[in-house]
C-alpha cells in the first residue's frame, strides 16, 4: 500500500514506513504553476482547517488574509493583501474634494495566492528568493 498527501508534491512513502530523515525538499514547480489541481487542493485544506482565508476592514481598509500550508510545497503560507483603500478625498477638474465612501460588495472575493515561502526548493531561478512557484486561487466572504 502506498499513501500520499495529494498537495504535498513529493514522493509517495508505503505505508507504514517510518524513515528518521525529513523528505527531500520539494522541487520548484515550473511545469504548471497555475495549475487548477492547486486549487483543489487548497479548497480541501480550507475544509479541514489546513488553510484559513478571511478579509478583514479596519478604517475604509479591507485586508485578505490566507495561511497555512501550502497546497504544493507543504511549507507555510502567509499572503496578505489590502484589496481596497478609502480615503475620503478626488481628485476633480476643481480640485480636491470629498467622496462618499463605497460599501463593499457582500459576495465572495477571489484571491490569487502565491506560496512566498522561505524554504529552499532545488530548482527557483536566479533573483527569485522566496516560494515554491505556485499560485492558487481561494475565494473569500468579508466579514459582516
Amino acid at each position: 500500500m502506498v499513501s500520499a498527501d495529494p498537495g504535498s508534491g513529493g514522493q509517495a512513502n508505503p505505508a507504514g514506513s517510518a524513515g528518521s530523515a525529513s523528505p527531500p525538499p520539494v522541487a520548484y514547480q515550473t511545469d504548471a504553476p497555475n495549475a487548477y489541481r492547486w486549487t483543489e487542493v487548497a479548497y480541501d485544506y480550507l475544509l479541514n482547517g489546513k488553510l484559513t482565508a478571511s478579509i478583514r476592514s479596519a478604517s475604509g481598509i479591507s485586508t485578505a488574509t490566507v495561511t497555512g500550508t501550502c497546497p504544493y510545497c507543504t511549507d507555510d503560507v502567509k499572503f496578505s493583501q489590502v484589496l481596497d483603500v478609502v480615503t475620503g478625498e478626488a481628485m476633480t477638474t476643481l480640485g480636491w474634494r470629498r467622496t462618499e465612501s463605497v460599501q463593499a460588495d457582500d459576495d465572495y472575493v477571489p484571491l490569487t495566492v502565491s506560496c512566498a515561502c522561505t524554504e529552499a526548493h532545488a530548482g527557483r531561478p536566479d533573483g527569485v528568493k522566496y516560494g515554491c512557484g505556485i499560485n492558487f486561487r481561494v475565494e473569500v466572504q468579508p466579514e459582516a
